[in-house]
């Protein structure tokens, strides 16, 4: 085994791949940050009914993601595979894939999790301006009225 963590980054990076990647990962947080700034700044809005889609959709992803991440935080740990020297150089080569770098599977399941809730009040956000506006415009142009046929 080397001594070097190219064996543990190498894991690490194709576990990453898992989520799409370091890059697509630090890529999804970045635009789910700006899809909050944007709604917060009321840039965009959505209607109550699409926004709910998009959400549930969401919270769909953050369920399974919940599920697996019971498991996944039991990878932060070394494994125990002994007490000789070789086998306490592999748990360590196996945390290091883990959790050594933000290209290591957990900071990168993490981010990914923490991006989701960004999108959640990002579309919580535009469903307030989209009532926000809604409301305004009928401020300004009135009640609508439904006078049947002409």
């Amino acid at each position: 085994m080397a001594d070097d963590n190219t064996t543990s980054e190498q894991f690490g990076s194709s576990m990453a791949v898992i989520f799409g990647g370091e890059q697509q990962v630090n890529k999804m947080a970045d635009d789910a940050g700006k899809l909050l700034a944007d709604a917060k700044a009321g840039k965009w809005a959505v209607d109550e009914e699409t926004g709910t889609h998009l959400k549930r959709a969401v919270t769909r992803i953050q369920d399974r993601l919940a599920d697996i991440g019971r498991r996944a935080n039991r990878l932060e740990r070394a494994p125990m595979l002994g007490n000789d020297d070789y086998a306490q150089r592999v748990a360590q080569h196996f945390q290091n894939a883990m959790i050594a770098d933000d290209q290591a599977l957990i900071p990168v399941f993490r981010k990914t999790r923490e991006s989701l809730d960004m999108l959640k009040q990002a579309f919580d956000e535009a469903i307030k301006h989209y009532d926000a506006s809604d409301e305004a415009a009928a401020r300004h142009f009135g009640p609508f009225e439904d006078r049947g046929p002409s």
